[in-house]
């Protein structure tokens, strides 16, 4: 008997806590959805005459609705998304791109050289559905800085060793865009191959470091950086991931956060972007790589 009792107690508090989550004034929410959204180049500032620049891998969004009264953050929500809001009238949709630093999925963050969509004067609607469909947000330029890119699209690479020859292909159906992409080869008996930055760039803002790449691999992939921690010191190369094969899927786009490897080197200013391919199970090992960007806040010092 007092088992059934305390059943009954618990399921009333429920229904209680149930009731009393939509006590107001609107107990039917608005909706937005939003489909998709991608990256296109900014027709006042042009980031880069190359399609390649605008891949993305935008995968949730950040959605706050505000007026003049209030700003209420809904929360991140994968694309697409239809987003359930307890507000009517007039407001402002913000949306904020958010990627998977590293490729994973726990570790989702808004991407800070990724303008916000700021939506104006949209009226919601209770039962009815604000539809955004698939919308373009654009690199914000005012801080971003390119500090080195390779689209593959001259006739040669800024990526070398004397051990390793990165080559340069072009046929379609191997292209990730535009008219070329880089591209490793590994023999069945061959380890591993080793590539890295021609240049060594320097960065003085050592808040934000990432890579953004597109990769297309049948043998694992690891992104690092080769560089020293003092100007008498040696150099050494670290890597910040190990990208897993992918050739069945097709290309993908990940951001790599450079940051914290950096710290390793006590943030010294100049490094080389680092490459290894590795094949421990003997095949032909085949790595695709286009559309390589290293950005960061522009250096506090000059501006630029």
């Amino acid at each position: 008997m007092n088992k059934n009792i305390f059943i009954i107690c618990v399921t009333a508090l429920m229904l209680g806590l149930s009731c009393n989550k939509f006590e107001g004034e609107q107990t039917v929410p608005a909706f937005v959805s939003v489909d998709a959204i991608g990256v296109a180049n900014d027709p006042g500032n042009s980031v880069s005459n190359y399609s390649g620049c605008f891949t993305s891998n935008i995968d949730a969004v950040q959605i706050t609705v505000r007026n003049s009264e209030e700003n209420h953050r809904l929360g991140v929500f994968e694309l697409p998304c239809r987003v359930p809001v307890l507000r009517q009238g007039n407001y402002t949709i913000s949306l904020q791109p958010v990627i998977k630093l590293n490729g994973i999925a726990a570790t989702r963050s808004i991407y800070p050289f990724y303008r916000d969509i700021d939506i104006k004067d949209q009226t919601l609607v209770a039962d009815s559905c604000l539809s955004l469909g698939t919308l373009s947000t654009t690199y914000e330029t005012q801080f971003f800085r390119k500090v080195w890119e390779e689209y593959f699209e001259p006739e040669i690479p800024t990526l070398s060793l004397p051990d390793t020859i990165v080559h340069r292909v072009s046929a379609a159906d191997t292209v990730r865009s535009d008219r070329g992409c880089g591209a490793v080869y590994l023999a069945p008996g061959q380890s591993a191959a080793t590539f890295i930055s021609n240049e060594e760039f320097t960065v003085n803002n050592n808040s934000t470091l990432f890579l953004e790449l597109d990769y297309w691999t049948n043998v694992p992939l690891s992104v690092g950086l080769c560089s020293r921690t003092s100007l008498n010191s040696r150099y050494d190369t670290y890597y910040a991931i190990s990208l897993y094969p992918n050739f069945e899927k097709g290309w993908n786009k990940i951001y790599i956060q450079l940051g914290r490897l950096w710290s390793q080197y006590n943030y010294y200013k100049s490094f080389h972007v680092a490459f290894q391919a590795v094949n421990n199970n003997g095949i032909e090992g085949k790595v695709y790589i286009d559309n390589i960007k290293l950005t960061a806040y522009k250096d506090i010092a000059k501006g630029r």
